[in-house]
């Protein structure tokens, strides 16, 4: 999937992770994780196939949750965690009441251009009203720092990670 340019800017402002001085707090200030806007809403349907009874699971990242971040003891890397809030309903195609929902995490310079990319899958457990709004297991980075590359220059994304069907419809429909 390409991570593109355009940004949700500031879905959560994570804490300063600042030291001693304004030239160290600089340094190490928090990147804010973001969502990706096409890659919110994950709609699923068994075979491909866009009728509702083919459907397995409807799901929207909510937003960012639980951020905080720390500087390492040498102060060249910055610690960003944080967990993905996802709502989830389970369609009448889906086996069983787990699904296994997809994400991607990525890590951007200023420009856009991708620096790291890791995918993550959540286990959604459903209960018997087929919804669940649940917070994902904690995402861990970890940005080298330095005097030329400082943790503002980064960028963090998070979205589902889609197919090309499943991203064209999120475009062609919009965000819900």
């Amino acid at each position: 999937m390409r991570i593109g340019i355009g940004l949700l800017a500031a879905v959560l402002a994570l804490g300063g992770c600042g030291g001693g001085n304004q030239q160290t707090a600089a340094l190490l200030a928090c990147p804010t994780p973001g969502l990706l806007p096409d890659a919110v809403d994950l709609t699923r349907y068994r075979g491909g196939q866009g009728d509702l009874t083919a459907l397995v699971v409807d799901a929207r990242i909510s937003g960012i949750a639980n951020g905080q971040c720390g500087e390492s003891r040498d102060r060249r890397a910055l610690t960003v965690q944080f967990s993905v809030g996802i709502n989830a309903e389970r369609g009448p195609a889906a086996e069983g009441r787990q699904a296994q929902i997809p994400l991607v995490i990525a890590v951007t310079d200023r420009g856009g251009q991708v620096l790291r990319r890791q995918v993550v899958t959540q286990v959604v457990s459903f209960p018997s009203t087929g919804r669940a709004n649940i917070v994902s297991e904690p995402v861990e980075l970890v940005l080298p720092v330095s005097s030329t590359r400082r943790a503002s220059d980064y960028e963090v994304v998070v979205g589902f990670l889609l197919n090309e069907q499943e991203l064209a419809t999120n475009r062609r429909r919009g965000p819900r």
